[in-house]
């Protein structure tokens, strides 16, 4: 306890340190006046723009950066255009000159006189304005610049589809000038925007029959009464016909639309001659002011347009309910073109889909008001604007998440076992599949760092997850006066990440910095365990305990028979083990986590049965293809599996797996099939056990697989490390060791201890894969082989094999490319008079045993019975898709060539390659036809070394050289989510 005289001085201390934090806050602010004229014949802009740049900053400023977006759109170089390769849409990229944009007519003028301007050499979208005369704290300035936009074509937020216009991110606007300098950003789709408040009076002219959807105060009384006439027809309306999406001509006439508003730091507006009109109204919760909500769209969607009257109506009540009232007079949604995702946001009107008309509307809160920097701190807006999108869909349904919502109580979530899951349950797995593969990434990064499916789970829905988790640790009353506190606080200001915290610990008395600090940028997954229960007469007493670095509250309850819960408890952060005691009366068990709100991977042991003999045991469920982990019972994975070959004939049986969606420490697989041909078990298993990594490494695997198809038995241990990708363009780099042990009944008994490295990076119209193998054999031919023997009755032999392939490749079109791959092949040591285990032009004989050959008897030479036999190659080493049996045993070096054809789904392919043997070159060339993923192949040769002559003699001679190639891996579940982008 403080002694009493130290209590007032320090109360008076704490009151004016408040005092001066409110005091040392400061924002610029910019007023604008806009002109602007549409030309929907040449789709062009022209305006004049004068803007009152007001410095309430405490420097004095000699420049200001302003932002020129639409120069975003104006050649390959912007930052916008590598942004959409690094994650992969060349759309852009392949675009013509004329469908892209620009600003121009720039004249820029400070209180009526010229000011040098200059762009910036990195990005043509930012420009620094050199004042003549230094700008002092409390001056303000008049800048004004005619300008022109050429609208692009719909690339990402400002665009054009025919006569349906998005104009936004348009008018040359300064950039935020705040306590940490100045903040001019290019212009990037996955990354959006900081601006500066202010009010906003713009003019638009443009033929008289379009309708807007604009930013503001509509102020023409005619178009007021216009679009009160649109609304009653198309409320009167029945049917929509979806086929009727023709632009009807311009008006000749024009007509200029006025619209002003304070108190926001953007402005946007949608016009198209062909929109439907909805018109409702909302009664806000505090101060009973009515709303206007306008829903404006074509007749392609219009069913599902005219049934989100309500969602526009429940997004403006509950985020005022929650947050604070909203406070303008209307709020928009507007159907219109959009190719960055499913909608965008700006204040007062969104450009969006009907199913996202909650999320886009409710960020008139998360970045219309509370104007936090997106693109440094994209959770911030993104991330708590889903917690309460779903928030509010939730009082509909209680499965609104973003994966929840799909597969409730539908078909696949009865399938998948998850339909009587908590809606977390559901939604999880979504990130955690990720992060149980150390592919996430911190949550709390700026937009332009994530990997473009990490900004989807990553920032929007784990961040949502995390809210909820922390609405349900506070208690929903706590936080909603919080996050009233904070609305009250920072509404049209530019919030942090430190504020938010700040406000939330101030209102709730709680020290949040695990939440904050800790959890928030955490990408370690935590883990709780259930370490003993004691049960007497009058309570039950409850061990818990955490591993790992985060040690973070987790919900404790009691439960009846029924799964009612009786009693709950919440532990503290930061305690490895903690005890919790219930007094309830009637329980049947204590279960940590009953609302899967605690992000952890192994639930096996958060469930205790009383008076069971093996209380932590819970029944086996043998679930089909995928599933999510469960607190109430353990899950066997399966899926029915088929196969063929020419020994085993035709294969039944099943894969069975410990987990699919997430990868856990332990992951194994088992796949038994019965051969009707051979009558044999076939099949493999592989066991795998993940090694924490950290800094560079995401990955370290410790793997073995069995294997036993045909003729042959395979072992392989082996241990695997993969790089982290910490950003959207760093490479895959893979190093595996293995050792592999084959046994087949026809002719070898092979031992071969292997180093691979890899190396794949790629963006969308170009990429490279870099493959080095070192192989060292030790094989013996055994003495059912077909070979002249030692007196020892077998011959050891021990070649070393070195193989180097490059694959790079270029897109000439959005979905055309051209490849070529690079192969050397060298091989030292004891050669074997087998051509099996040698380098061949006509693909890999496979001695590891890693591509399902459906005939691995015949590979070199057809039989009668079975002229298929060698049609299939893997590519591997010399990589011909042509038959030429040529081989070496000293060393191989080939080229590939393919290239996508226009038009047609065929590619043309030329194989060139030499060898020590032979002075010649080989070559083979033909038609190529890719299809399910690139898992098969299929090859046409037209020419080469693999007919006499060069060319076919007959057709007979044509068809019989048709080859194939099946790669099962581009097929494979686990190393798809293993590869997700």
């Amino acid at each position: 306890m403080l002694p009493s005289r130290l209590l007032l001085p320090l109360l008076l201390l704490l009151s004016f340190t408040s005092f001066a934090q409110t005091l040392s806050y400061w924002q610029q602010e910019v007023n604008y006046k806009i002109e602007v004229a549409l030309n929907d014949q040449n789709h062009t802009l022209t305006g004049k723009e004068q803007l009152e740049y007001v410095n309430h900053s405490p420097e004095t400023l000699t420049f200001l950066y302003f932002h020129l977006w639409p120069n975003a759109y104006q050649d390959r170089n912007t930052a916008f255009a590598k942004q959409q390769l690094v994650n992969n849409d060349a759309t852009f990229h392949f675009s013509p000159q004329e469908a892209r944009g620009s600003i121009s007519g720039l004249d820029f003028k400070v209180n009526g006189q010229p000011v040098k301007w200059e762009l910036d050499p990195r990005n043509p979208d930012i420009m620094k304005l050199i004042l003549n005369q230094p700008l002092a704290p409390g001056s303000r300035i008049t800048v004004t610049t005619p300008f022109q936009v050429k609208l692009p074509d719909s690339f990402s937020r400002l665009g054009h589809v025919g006569q349906s216009y998005q104009i936004s991110q348009w008018y040359p606007k300064p950039a935020v000038f705040d306590q940490e300098g100045w903040h001019p950003m290019p212009y990037l789709d996955q990354g959006e925007f900081y601006s500066e408040f202010g009010s906003f009076d713009v003019r638009i002219t443009l033929p008289a029959n379009y309708t807007v959807g604009a930013t503001g105060e509509l102020q023409n009384p005619q178009e007021q009464a216009r679009m009160d006439s649109l609304a009653l027809v198309t409320a009167a309306r029945k049917e929509f016909d979806a086929q009727d999406l023709a632009f009807p001509p311009s008006a000749k006439a024009t007509k200029t639309l006025h619209y002003k508003q304070d108190r926001i730091h953007d402005f946007a507006w949608f016009a198209d001659k062909r929109f439907n009109v909805l018109k409702s109204e909302v009664k806000l919760p505090y101060s009973k002011r009515a709303v206007t909500t306008w829903l404006l769209f074509t007749n392609k969607d219009a069913g599902e347009w005219v049934k989100s009257v309500q969602d526009i109506n429940d997004a403006v009540y509950s985020y005022s309910l929650w947050l604070g009232d909203y406070p303008y007079s209307q709020a928009t949604a507007v159907d219109a073109a959009l190719s960055a995702g499913a909608g965008m946001e700006y204040p007062m009107v969104t450009v969006t889909e009907p199913a996202a008309i909650i999320h886009e509307v409710g960020h008139n809160w998360f970045y219309g008001i509370l104007g936090s920097n997106e693109r440094e701190h994209p959770w911030l807006d993104e991330g708590i604007n889903s917690y309460y999108e779903f928030r509010t869909k939730a009082q509909r349904s209680p499965y609104a998440g973003m994966v929840s919502s799909e597969v409730n109580q539908n078909f696949l979530g009865k399938l998948l076992s998850v339909d009587d899951l908590p809606p977390a349950g559901i939604d999880a797995p979504a990130y955690l599949s990720a992060a149980s593969r150390g592919l996430d990434q911190p949550i709390t990064g700026p937009a332009a760092s994530f990997r473009s499916i990490n900004y989807g789970t990553g920032v929007y829905l784990k961040t949502a997850q995390l809210f909820l988790y922390l609405e349900k640790y506070l208690g929903t009353a706590r936080l909603d006066s919080a996050m009233h506190q904070y609305y009250r606080q920072w509404q049209f200001r530019h919030p942090a990440p430190k504020d938010l915290q700040a406000v939330l610990e101030k209102s709730t008395g709680e020290s949040l910095g695990w939440f904050f600090q800790e959890y928030l940028p955490s990408t370690t997954i935590p883990d709780a365990h259930l370490k003993k229960v004691y049960a007497s007469a009058r309570e039950t007493q409850v061990v818990v305990t955490e591993t790992g670095k985060l040690l973070l509250p987790v919900q404790v309850a009691a439960l009846n028979a029924e799964g009612q819960l009786l009693e709950s408890y919440w532990t503290k952060p930061g305690q490895k083990e903690q005890t919790v005691t219930f007094t309830a009366r009637g329980i049947d068990r204590v279960m940590l986590d009953p609302e899967y709100l605690f992000p952890e991977l192994d639930r096996r042991d958060n469930q205790y049965r009383l008076g069971r003999l093996f209380p932590k045991d819970e029944p086996l469920h043998l679930q089909p293809l995928a599933g999510v982990e469960r607190n109430d019972r353990k899950q066997l994975f399966w899926a029915p599996t088929a196969g063929y070959n020419s020994v085993d004939k035709l294969q039944v049986g099943a894969a069975f797996y410990n987990s699919l969606l997430t990868e856990h420490r332990f992951n194994y697989l088992v796949m038994p099939m019965y051969g009707f041909g051979s009558s044999h078990l076939t099949g493999l298993a592989e066991v795998r056990y993940r090694i924490p990594a950290q800094g560079f490494l995401r990955k370290v695997e410790i793997s073995v697989q069995a294997q036993r198809f045909a003729t042959f038995k395979a072992f392989t241990p082996s241990l695997t490390f993969k790089n982290r990708l910490n950003t959207p363009g760093t490479p895959r780099q893979q190093l595996s060791l293995a050792y592999h042990i084959v046994l087949d009944d026809l002719v070898t008994d092979l031992e071969a201890p292997r180093v691979a490295y890899q190396l794949f990076t790629e963006n969308a119209i170009a990429g490279i894969k870099v493959d080095l193998d070192a192989t060292m054999h030790r094989y013996r031919l055994i003495p059912s082989s077909p070979v002249i023997l030692t007196e020892k009755g077998f011959t050891d032999y021990n070649p070393i094999r070195l193989r180097l392939s490059v694959d790079a490749w270029r897109k000439y079109q959005e979905d055309k490319e051209i490849r070529l791959r690079g192969f050397v092949g060298v091989m030292t040591g004891d050669q074997s008079p087998q051509n099996l285990f040698v380098l061949g032009l006509a693909g890999s004989p496979d001695y590891l045993k890693q591509t399902p050959f459906f005939n691995r008897q015949d590979m070199f030479t057809p039989s009668a019975s079975n002229p298929a036999a060698i049609r299939q190659t893997d590519r591997q080493d010399g990589g011909f898709r042509n038959r030429v049996p040529v081989i070496s045993k000293e060393w191989m070096a080939t080229l590939n060539l393919t290239a996508d054809l226009p038009v047609t789904p065929l590619a043309a392919y030329l194989d060139l390659g030499r060898i020590q043997e032979q002075d010649k070159l080989f070559y083979g060339t033909g038609l190529q036809w890719t299809f399910l993923r690139k898992a098969v192949q299929i090859y046409f040769p037209v020419a080469g070394s693999n007919y006499s002559g060069d060319l076919p003699k007959s057709f007979k001679d044509f068809t019989r050289n048709i080859r194939y190639s099946v790669d099962l891996q581009k097929l494979n579940p686990f190393r798809l989510l293993d590869e997700m982008q």
